[in-house]
């Protein structure tokens, strides 16, 4: 008999079994005493080790996950030697990802928030990642809005998730995502994104121009199979800091009064700082991040991305 066989029989026993202890047979045979306290420990031990199985399954995805970003990782910082990410998963795997890939004209970038965080996070970051990736095999890089169709398409495909959400669809997951080509030879950004926006600061302005997201997500059962994603052109000055933050950023809650940590005090922060290093800049936004944050949990996957062209 199994401990789990075991420990329904004495449970079903009642709390004299536990407390008094049971004679153990092995085919009719006696074995021997058992106590409530051993089978307790028993048990115990035996979560323990599947809880032992579990995170060492978990942080073999950690390990795929970061894998998956090391090209993007290396990329960066040979393409854009003046650019900076922060991805901070809120478990040991997370639903935040991005992606960055050098071409002879210029670079492109997508930084994304899939549906959760954890576990399913992290698969939603492998599907959309490879959704990604085919379409930029398929279209190229060089307009932001077609390839959000393409993964939108994909995503919604993969999951099932074509009708509408009273037919039935057992699932409704997608994500947020900024997707970018800088062209190098023209300076000029292209933009589309869904639910995430793009903040530029010129070298002589006082404020950031923001370039505001669509609000349709990717992917999901109600986004349409058709939508079609604004394309915005942004000439670039040199030396101009591009910012983007997904929303695990400026969702935590924290401080004095337990408030979000938000939009303005971010992008404040990063207006106090705009003589500094993209990395520097980063840094001081993630520190500044976990002394709001204090005691209180992690809300959510936090990615930033910080460049000066």
């Amino acid at each position: 008999m199994s401990i789990e066989a075991l420990t329904f029989r004495t449970v079903e026993a009642g709390e004299k079994a536990l407390v008094d202890g049971f004679i153990v047979t092995r085919d009719g045979l006696f074995s021997g005493l058992g106590s409530g306290l051993q089978l307790i420990s028993a048990v115990a031990e035996m979560q323990a080790e599947k809880n032992r199985q579990i995170m060492q399954s978990i942080e073999y995805a950690s390990v795929i996950q970061r894998a998956m970003l090391r090209a993007s990782s290396e990329t960066l910082s040979m393409k854009l030697r003046d650019a900076a990410m922060v991805w901070e998963p809120r478990d040991v795997v997370g639903g935040d990802f991005y992606h960055f890939a050098a071409f002879p004209t210029g670079w492109f970038g997508a930084v994304a928030d899939c549906t959760g965080h954890g576990v399913p996070g992290a698969f939603m970051t492998l599907l959309a990642s490879a959704s990604l990736s085919k379409a930029l095999e398929h279209i190229g890089p060089r307009d932001p809005a077609a390839l959000l169709a393409a993964v939108n398409q994909n995503v919604k495909g993969l999951l099932g998730q074509v009708n509408s959400a009273d037919e039935g669809t057992q699932s409704n997951d997608g994500l947020d995502t900024a997707l970018f080509w800088f062209d190098a030879t023209q300076s000029v950004l292209h933009f589309a994104g869904a639910r995430i926006a793009l903040h530029i600061l010129s070298p002589d302005a006082a404020e950031f121009e923001t370039i505001d997201a669509d609000r349709m997500g990717v992917g999901y059962v109600d986004s349409r199979a058709d939508y079609a994603w604004s394309l915005r052109s942004i000439p670039v000055t040199a030396g101009s800091l591009l910012f983007i933050y997904t929303d695990g950023l400026t969702d935590q809650i924290g401080g004095p009064r337990n408030i979000s940590f938000g939009r303005r005090r971010a992008l404040d922060l990063i207006l106090e700082n705009r003589a500094e290093t993209p990395a520097t800049i980063c840094e001081r936004v993630r520190l500044a991040l976990a002394e709001w944050q204090g005691k209180q949990p992690r809300r959510d996957d936090v990615t930033l991305f910080c460049a000066r062209i």
